[in-house]
């Protein structure tokens, strides 16, 4: 089975990015996806526009990411997260086709 990617746009309330950072970095939080499948997250914001946060998010097969989107821990981790945004994020699903690191 092939890793699964999640693109990711979202749009913090002003203010509120370093709790959103907080949310993200690491922890008991982390363990716990590390132990679902997840494998890396690159996340940034816009220049033009702090607020608005882009990312990526590699888990080691969709099954697994699922598996951890439909779970009660994901669940009450998100609404957190949610808390903190001026609308619900997009997400954007895909199977990795192809990764390319430099050498």
């Amino acid at each position: 089975m092939a890793e699964h990617v999640t693109y990711l746009r979202m749009k913090v309330q002003p203010g509120k990015l370093d709790q959103l950072r907080s949310m993200m970095g690491g922890g008991a939080e982390e363990d716990r996806i590390k132990r679902m499948g997840w494998r890396s997250s690159t996340i940034g914001t816009r220049k033009d526009d702090p607020n608005e946060v882009w990312g990526c998010v590699v888990w080691d097969n969709s099954e697994n990411y699922y598996k951890n989107a439909e779970s009660p821990e994901q669940n009450e981790w998100f609404q957190k997260m949610r808390a903190v945004l001026t609308a619900d994020p997009e997400w954007f699903d895909c199977e990795v086709i192809e990764k390319r690191w430099a050498q």
